[in-house]
């Protein structure tokens, strides 16, 4: 009986409720799509487009730069999904440091036409994710980015004379968690990513050595994946600065393998370079053995080998051999996808980071919590022996 007027009331909220209630095995679907560049497919194991995605780093290191790179991909990717999607193409870029370059941003592969981008420069952070959510609820955006969390001034800070708020972080950070706390579901819902910047900024608190990123800590719970990206040095053509290499290092991933690290060649007239990476992967992963000498080894390469990295690079990216460098590409894409031979030395970043700040991140075990307490009781008692002496 219970049962039966389970199954009536099921019914009912079913009906009233449609979009509350998912079948039980929709959380372990995972949506998403792979890059044209492998080093961005391999750090996030596969980009879900439909969460919160965080990018957090000294200033000048590339975040800004590699997520204009991604809303690109996302532009041509998401459409290819299904027929639903063939009109998600907008990016919607709210642009509160006030540094965004369209030229710039065309280079990386952005489309920035009417159709295809909408630049919010609101002067505070609830009216832009309030156009924002008018905007993704359309089911015509295919990307969302918030550059920086840092920049982005409150209702309190526009309305306030300078100085008068104080210590309006709390409150700044509190408005961002309820900004999160909302795109989460908007993301869900709409299939869309939110790709965050967030500013790496001195740990002012005492006894603090690791650096802080700005805005509070419910980025760091409702992001999916929060990578740090660190500029490493110049890439340079004679004297022409053409690029940086940067270091993207992983620190959460819930949707794929996490604590991955690499080192990539961002292009200032094109993002990353696709057969440069491809190259690395197919040694890396050992599909072309590199041997001494200089010599690439592999039975579809011509008489098994050959000699020089320029030469194999010339050779399988000729047009004639697109359906093997195609496959070959695929059989990168399916090991960069899960954990494999490159994931041997993955290390927990936020342990290596405390380790070399000399920060301890855990608790002290029992024995440890004793020993401390000896030693202050030794300490008391030391203390008023000499203060009756």
């Amino acid at each position: 009986m219970a049962l039966k007027d389970f199954k009536k009331a099921l019914e009912k909220v079913t009906k009233d409720h449609s979009k509350a209630i998912v079948a039980a095995n929709a959380n372990t679907l995972i949506h998403k799509i792979t890059f044209d560049s492998p080093q961005l497919t391999y750090m996030f194991g596969g980009f879900s487009y439909d969460r919160i995605h965080n990018l957090f780093g000294p200033e000048s290191s590339g975040k800004s730069s590699t997520f204009s790179y991604i809303a690109g991909q996302l532009q041509k990717k998401i459409p290819q999904v299904c027929d639903e999607y063939k009109e998600k193409q907008v990016v919607v870029y709210m642009d509160f440091e006030r540094t965004f370059d369209p030229t710039y941003a065309n280079k990386l592969g952005l489309n920035t036409d009417e159709d295809h981008f909408v630049l919010l420069q609101s002067d505070t952070l609830e009216e832009a994710c309030a156009i924002t959510e008018e905007l993704v609820k359309t089911n015509s955006v295919c990307c969302v980015i918030l550059d920086s969390d840092a920049a982005a001034p409150t209702n309190l800070d526009a309305e306030s004379e300078i100085g008068a708020t104080g210590f309006n972080g709390a409150k700044a950070a509190n408005t961002l968690k309820e900004v999160y706390k909302r795109f989460n579901v908007l993301c869900s819902n709409y299939k869309f990513p939110l790709l965050v910047v967030s500013q790496e900024r001195a740990n002012m608190q005492i006894g603090a050595f690791l650096p802080s990123v700005t805005g509070g800590t419910a980025l760091k719970f409702f992001s999916s994946t929060r990578c740090r990206v660190q500029k490493m040095e110049q890439i340079k053509n004679g004297d022409e600065v053409i690029g940086i290499q940067i270091r993207v290092r992983n620190y959460k991933n819930k949707t794929s393998v996490p604590n991955r690290d690499a080192i990539m060649n961002l292009y200032f007239d094109g993002g990353f370079k696709s057969d440069d990476e491809y190259f690395e992967f197919l040694t890396k992963l050992n599909i072309i053995e590199k041997c001494p000498g200089g010599v690439y080894k592999a039975d579809f390469l011509p008489d098994g080998k050959i000699r020089g990295a320029a030469n194999l690079l010339e050779w399988i990216t000729r047009p004639e051999q697109k359906e093997l460098y195609d496959k070959l590409k695929e059989q990168v894409t399916a090991k960069l996808l899960v954990s494999s031979e490159l994931d041997a030395d993955n290390v927990d970043p936020e342990k290596e980071d405390a380790a070399a700040a000399g920060v301890r991140l855990t608790a002290p075990s029992q024995a440890e919590k004793d020993e401390v307490a000896e030693l202050a009781k030794e300490a008391l008692e030391a203390g008023a022996t000499e203060e009756a002496n």
